[in-house]
């Protein structure tokens, strides 16, 4: 069963963006709970395609939300780690902080990966 880890999401950007996009915000959390449901299925992270779900390379997703209309364009930024079944929640914002959300999110993936271990 996959689970969700949180702890290298920014509180007060997530705080934010709910505030001021709050049916869009929603929206990507159902979103989540929708792939969430998918990959608990038995579905492998690029085995099935959803137009919201999309990669952004080097192991990072968006979660983009649907049926709000005339909303905001939202990406939440999440991190699927399979071999342990972790989606790691990076970060969240709009379509005007988008480079530097996936930037960040980047930094985030390495963090978590840790320095590579060499075979000896």
């Amino acid at each position: 069963m996959w689970y969700i880890k949180d702890a290298e999401a920014s509180r007060s950007s997530f705080k934010k963006l709910n505030k001021n996009h709050q049916k869009e915000y929603v929206a990507c959390f159902v979103n989540l709970d929708k792939i969430l449901t998918v990959l608990n299925s038995g579905s492998k992270i690029g085995g099935f395609k959803v137009g919201f779900f999309r990669s952004e390379g080097s192991g990072l997703y968006r979660i983009g939300q649907t049926g709000v209309k005339a909303s905001k364009e939202v990406r939440l930024y999440v991190y699927p780690e399979s071999e342990d079944e972790i989606m790691y929640i990076l970060s969240i914002g709009t379509k005007e902080t988008q480079k530097n959300d996936i930037n960040e999110a980047k930094r985030k993936i390495k963090k978590i990966k840790g320095p590579k271990k060499e075979n000896i």
